[in-house]
């Protein structure tokens, strides 16, 4: 008669506990299969994930691991399960799952290094806040360290908005690659510092707009084509003369016009290489300003810009606006004289949500000129 097993066979697939020979502290060991195949019988090798004590420890492990790569449980609640296994199995099966800094490695040479220097700059300065999981492996994070760092981190709405962004992109790499599981990509549950209107900036007033217009000055000159472009500060700076374009013939609405405006733009795709109309207000500053063959004041750097251009208009007017502020002075002319939102958008380069908009229907530098002039001053 066939001897009968004192254990129940496992089910195919499921691993296997087997007793090693001789004298140990941890005789029963765990294996299962994994995917690298032998080279010559092509086989599937099989993989130790343990070594224990109690051939019933084993079982659990196994049990552990099986409930894990199919992705019954997360890799928390696997921990919370038996944190001792856990911990053991992690280290024998996962030593080649990269560290969170090694991913951000990764996706800032695949990825950032294509950015402009200023968003590049943005994520290198926001991988530092993470520096309490930087080496630690992907899948050994939980929701609770993510939200740690986001709770103590100190940052503002705005900044703690970009480091979900770093997190998300972090974490979803680890998925694609199959590092961590959908289930266990949490950041879509950080919470991140409530929004609080900030009072750094606010829009020059018409009263003060048309007292600037009362002066006759470069600095002047200079801030109120600011103030009628909504440029981004760097965006004006060293602008090459070819990308100014005044009265030009153009009728790409079915309409013959002679309109004048610049090429400009960075930080975001939306923003480069797009058409900003110059305003009939400001055409004669643009022309002084920045089509002379001399040196133009504009060809500096930004913290000169700041101590000219800035500082002289501040002390002109008794106040303490930053540059920044002529932007949002240009979004709130366009919201007070009903400049359409897409031909405001367009203007200052932000990405649409509409994708019929964004991506579907060209500019029409007629129709940016047109809208732009819509302000009255």
């Amino acid at each position: 008669m066939p001897r009968k097993s004192r254990f129940k066979r496992r089910p195919n697939n499921s691993g296997t506990v087997v007793k090693l020979s001789g004298k140990r502290r941890n005789p029963y060991c765990a294996r299962v299969m994994s995917d690298e195949r032998d080279i010559i019988t092509g086989k599937k090798k099989q993989v130790c994930i343990g070594t224990f004590a109690t051939r019933e420890e084993a079982l659990n492990a196994l049990s552990i691991y099986s409930l894990k790569k199919s992705n019954a449980i997360t890799n928390e609640e696997a921990r919370n399960l038996a944190p001792d296994l856990y911990d053991r199995i992690q280290e024998k099966t996962q030593k080649r799952v990269p560290t969170f800094y090694e991913i951000y490695q990764i996706l800032d040479d695949e990825e950032f290094s294509k950015l402009s220097k200023s968003a590049r700059n943005g994520y290198s300065s926001w991988i530092k806040r993470f520096e309490n999981i930087h080496n630690r492996q992907i899948n050994t994070i939980t929701l609770a360290d993510l939200q740690f760092i986001f709770d103590n981190d100190g940052a503002a709405n705005g900044t703690q908005a970009h480091m979900k962004v770093l997190c998300s992109k972090i974490f979803e790499y680890a998925v694609i690659h199959q590092y961590i599981s959908r289930d266990d990509d949490y950041t879509s549950y950080i919470r991140i510092a409530e929004f609080k209107q900030s009072t750094k900036h606010y829009p020059f007033s018409v009263d003060e707009i048309r007292k600037l217009q009362s002066v006759d000055t470069s600095e002047v000159h200079l801030l109120l084509i600011y103030i009628y472009t909504g440029l981004r500060a760097g965006e004006l700076l060293y602008i090459n003369r070819d990308n100014i374009h005044i009265d030009e013939p153009c009728n790409d609405d079915g309409v013959d016009r002679v309109i004048s405006y610049i090429i400009t733009g960075s930080k975001t795709e939306a923003g480069k290489n797009r058409i900003v109309p110059i305003h009939n207000d400001i055409k004669r500053y643009v022309i002084d300003e920045l089509l002379k063959k001399e040196e133009r004041l504009i060809d500096c750097t930004y913290a000169s810009l700041n101590n000219t251009v800035l500082s002289a208009v501040n002390r002109f007017l008794k106040t303490s606006h930053t540059m920044h502020d002529t932007r949002v002075t240009f979004a709130s002319l366009c919201q007070l004289y009903k400049v359409d939102v897409y031909a405001r958008k367009k203007i200052l380069g932000h990405k649409l949500k509409d994708i019929t908009f964004d991506i579907y229907t060209k500019a029409s530098k007629n129709r940016l000129w047109t809208e732009v002039n819509k302000i009255k001053l």
